[in-house]
């Protein structure tokens, strides 16, 4: 029976070590979900960057669309 208090032993570290891989994976999982919105963010911030260019390049090809007089000159 002098095994037991070896076995108690390894058992209390097990849960030791089995709670602190439980916190990790939590704060991995909470940095994972806020890398997420940051990506959605990024994401709709080029989308609209995006779109602007696109404006600005038609502007840019075509000025006199926004400078031709009005039809009844």
């Amino acid at each position: 029976m002098s095994d037991k208090p070896e076995l108690e032993k390894r058992l209390l570290d097990m849960e030791s070590h089995l709670a602190h891989q439980e916190g990790t994976i939590q704060d991995l999982s909470d940095i994972i979900a806020g890398q997420s919105q940051t990506i959605t963010a990024l994401s709709d911030k080029v989308e609209r960057l995006k779109e602007r260019l696109l404006a600005l390049e038609d502007d840019v090809r075509n000025p006199q669309a926004k400078d031709a007089p009005p039809p009844h000159y």
